[in-house]
């Protein structure tokens, strides 16, 4: 089998590869339900269990049968259970390891897990379809169906050292993982630059020293008493290197330097994890410190050619568990620096970066490092001892490390620099200035986000702070109400703001960041309640629990967005106290939160019948008023003024033209000139808008367009003869020379006798005085036209004093005619309305 051992496990069915055999199912069909119904459980367990080894770098070290199923235990000491509790115990299988084939039960099958033999073995690996194992049958040189189930269609494989998990989820679709049996082996390295990313090709292995020129048993710095001739290495700087994969355990590996030749450098390499350490064996992100030293072997004698081949230096390769994983190219350079200058307070920094710049974390052990070029040990004693401990600060013996509590946050503390030569003596000493962070909230744990919709009655913005500061020791909470807090946008729709753009930036938010205030509770509405001011004492800081933005208007540029809002607290030597992260959500409303339609529309409520407003004024007879459309909606402070309205045409491109309107806003619709075309109105008009919450430009909430059909006011008029103060057929009496009249209506009401004119509620005797929204006789905008079979060419109706005029009418008796009214209102549209009539002699 060629040690290819393959393995599989089911509910109530194992393969374990250390052994070669595997248990498996037999007629399971009356369990098959109850175990799907565990499956929830597995999912769960599954899901930790492949995190943990993923994340974690753990790996699975056993698979065992059990009751119901199956144990998996991880490297890391625990175990998951993965079992049904309906399933039954399974058969024993057995793979041969010479010949690969299956017994069950001591009884030898003839069916094969491998063909050939040695080196020529291949794997012919069992699996699982329709819930039956399928197994290689060497004669007839292919899979078939066997009779044994895998129970619950669920089973794992281990192979090669992987271990896949096949699960059913709770709708029977299988999920597969797949997790490492053994520590993943290495598959390549890269040294990376901790300050820029940069992977590094040639890393230096820089090696300070010198010789101690006297003894100096008065130091007692980490590395102890210093004795003449004594070979002195300086603190040597790790170097940082990234494995592949990111599970690979470098903390016992066999770490060397090794030259083309074979020659093995004289030095001790250890690895240790960078940063952010998962357990004592894995490093964050494959990150790991190689620490390099000379060995013992290496004397004040030596040193100088310890690493130089018989022309030049050696070119080293990294070389771990035996494997070579670089190439050569990196070199040890041991360097005297007996003369070196002597250690100054620039020299000492925390990561990297220079102590006036850095900030150093407070409630932990912080380490900070020196040139090593420059001293061979050096160790920190306290500047004040009083200033320490007040701060809550201690150093860790003779070395450069500190640590401290939360008094230290924010604090700024002094440290003197004890330190030794590469001669051995001892520097003069030098004093540093360590500066603290403040308390911070962690940015990707804010307080709870804020949605907030901006309305033309305008709300505050409540941010729930949550435990931010009634939690505050009272240490912290006297060191924050001594500086007063700042908020500031830092980032709008997930794009952080630059600096030089901070000022715009608080402009796009709601309110300014000045007009804040704090509440320690809220109304039972959810309004705030009761103010805490002032915020400088501890005692009301922490009584803080809302931050509450408010004005009776917003911002000129506010403006709908994402935001995230910083509120800080910093002291005079700026430093950074503590930082609130608040994401707030700024939306505006839509057009229905503001305005619903009413009576004015078809049946479907997508075209709108506008009637034209009736006026004396032309340019207001060009008018809807849009309040005859829609209704604010209740409590949502819509403003009419905050609303325009634009018309357009529909062309036959599909591509709407803009009609000119007046320059009016809010509630009326003002069609100019153009409102008419070819002398009739407009067809095919559709209207859109915006409407501006509170008046702000940015603070805009689009028009869904609608269709319109413009009317005039006489658009329902009609025609009405009245006599003895009832509507009834009109009969005109014509005489001999072709005249009549047609009366206009008089009369008290109820005794009303002759003919009105009824538009738009209104009504108007018929008679050349006459005149509605604005339209007057004078200006010829009232016309008759007589017609019908009976009616001559020549005859004409024209308004007088008592009526309509009748003029070279036929004189005949009982002949139907139509007396026809032509309106053409202020805005231009002209109305035709008609009404039926009798001629008869008198």
């Amino acid at each position: 089998m060629n040690k290819k051992f393959l393995s599989a496990i089911l509910f109530g069915a194992l393969m374990v590869s250390s052994t070669g055999t595997f248990v498996s199912c037999k007629d399971y069909d009356d369990d098959i339900d109850e175990i799907n119904k565990e499956l929830t459980d597995l999912k769960s367990k599954l899901s930790d269990l492949e995190s943990k080894v993923n994340a974690g770098g753990a790996y699975v070290t056993k698979i065992e049968s059990v009751d119901g199923g199956f144990k998996v235990s991880v490297s890391d000491g625990t175990s998951y259970n993965l079992t049904v509790a309906s399933a039954a115990a399974g058969s024993k299988v057995v793979i041969d390891d010479k010949t690969g084939e299956i017994s069950i039960d001591d009884k030898a099958t003839g069916w094969f897990a491998t063909t050939g033999e040695g080196e020529e073995a291949v794997d012919m690996t069992p699996y699982v379809k329709d819930g039956y194992w399928y197994l290689y049958d060497k004669t007839a040189k292919e899979f078939v169906k066997s009779e044994y189930k895998a129970a619950g269609n669920a089973y794992a494989v281990v192979a090669n050292g992987i271990c896949t998990l096949n699960i059913p989820d709770a709708d029977g679709k299988m999920q597969t993982i797949q997790l490492p049996t053994t520590s993943a082996a290495i598959t390549g390295v890269q040294f990376i630059d901790v300050t820029s990313g940069a992977v590094e090709p040639a890393p230096a292995y820089a090696l300070n020293y010198g010789v101690a020129t006297k003894d100096n048993a008065e130091w007692d710095g980490p590395k102890g008493a210093i004795t003449k001739d004594q070979l002195l290495v300086g603190t040597i700087e790790p170097l940082t290197l990234q494995v592949y994969p990111s599970s690979a355990d470098l903390s016992n590996a066999d770490i060397k330097l090794v030259g083309s030749d074979g020659t093995v450098a004289p030095v001790k390499v250890t690895a240790t994890p960078f940063e952010g350490v998962i357990t004592k064996a894995a490093s964050a992100n494959g990150l790991w410190n190689l620490n390099i030293r000379p060995d013992e072997t290496v004397t004040d004698k030596t040193i100088a050619d310890a690493f130089k081949a018989e022309t030049d230096n050696y070119a080293y390769a990294l070389q771990i568990n035996g494997n070579i994983l670089t190439g050569y190219a990196s070199e040890v350079t041991p360097t005297d620096k007996s003369a070196a200058g002597a250690l100054v307070a620039d020299d000492v920094k925390y990561n990297a970066d220079e102590l006036s710049s850095a900030k150093v974390p407070f409630g932990e052990t912080v380490t900070l490092e020196f040139d090593g070029a420059k001293a061979y040990d050096a160790y920190l004693t306290p500047k004040s001892a009083s200033e320490l401990e007040l701060a809550g600060v201690t150093i860790d013996g003779k070395t450069m490390s500190f640590t401290s509590t939360e008094k230290a946050a924010g604090k700024t503390v002094q440290f003197t620099v004890n330190f030794v030569n590469f001669k051995g003596e001892t520097g003069t000493t030098f004093d540093i200035t360590v500066n603290f962070e403040g308390a911070t909230v962690d940015p990707e744990a804010p307080v709870a986000a804020v949605k907030y919709t901006a309305t033309d009655g305008v709300k505050p913005i409540i941010i729930d702070l949550g435990t931010t500061f009634t939690s505050l020791s009272a240490q912290t909470a006297t060191a924050l109400a001594a500086v007063t807090p700042t908020w500031n946008v830092i980032s709008i729709d997930g794009k952080a703001v630059a600096t030089a753009d901070q000022s715009t930036a608080n402009g796009k938010f709601a309110f300014a960041m000045t007009q804040v205030k704090y509440y320690s509770d809220l109304n039972a509405d959810g309004t705030p309640k009761t103010e805490v001011t002032p915020i400088n004492t501890a005692d009301n800081l922490k009584k803080v629990k809302y931050a509450v933005f408010a004005n009776t208007d917003y911002q000129t540029t506010a403006a709908p967005g994402a935001y995230v809002l910083n509120m800080t607290f910093v002291d005079a030597s700026e430093n950074e106290l503590k930082k609130v992260v608040a994401p707030v959500t700024i939306s505006v409303p839509t057009f229905t939160d503001l305005f619903t339609k009413v009576t004015s529309w078809n049946a479907d409520k997508t075209v709108l019948n506008a009637l034209l407003v009736g006026s004396t004024d032309a340019t207001v007879a060009k008018q809807y008023v849009m309040t005859n459309a829609f209704k604010s909606v209740e409590n949502s402070g819509a403003d009419w003024d905050n609303l325009t309205l634009t018309p357009k045409e529909m062309s036959i491109s599909g591509t709407p033209t803009e009609v000119a309107t007046y320059t009016k806003t809010g509630s009326i619709l003002a069609m100019a000139d153009a409102l008419l075309k070819d002398g009739a109105v407009r067809g095919n008009v559709t209207v859109d808008g915006t409407y501006l919450v509170k008046g702000k430009k940015d603070l805009k909430v689009e028009v869904p367009a609608f269709a319109v059909n413009f009317m005039s006011p006489f658009n329902d008029a009609v025609l009405n003869f009245y006599k003895g103060g009832k509507v009834v057929d009109l009969n005109v009496a014509i005489a001999s020379d072709g005249t009549g009249t047609i009366a206009k209506v008089d009369g008290a009401a109820g005794k009303e006798a002759g003919l009105q004119l009824v538009a738009s509620s209104e009504k108007v005797a018929v008679s050349n005085a006459m005149e509605l929204f604005g339209v007057k006789n004078t200006d010829d905008k009232f016309t008759f036209v007589v017609k019908g079979e009976g009616v001559p060419a020549g005859a004409k109706a024209k308004l007088s004093d008592g009526g309509i005029a009748l003029t070279g009418m036929t004189y005949a008796p009982n002949y139907l005619a139509t007396l026809e009214m032509t309106v053409t209102a202020l805005n231009g549209i002209k109305t035709t309305i008609t009404l039926p009539m009798t001629i008869n002699k008198p």
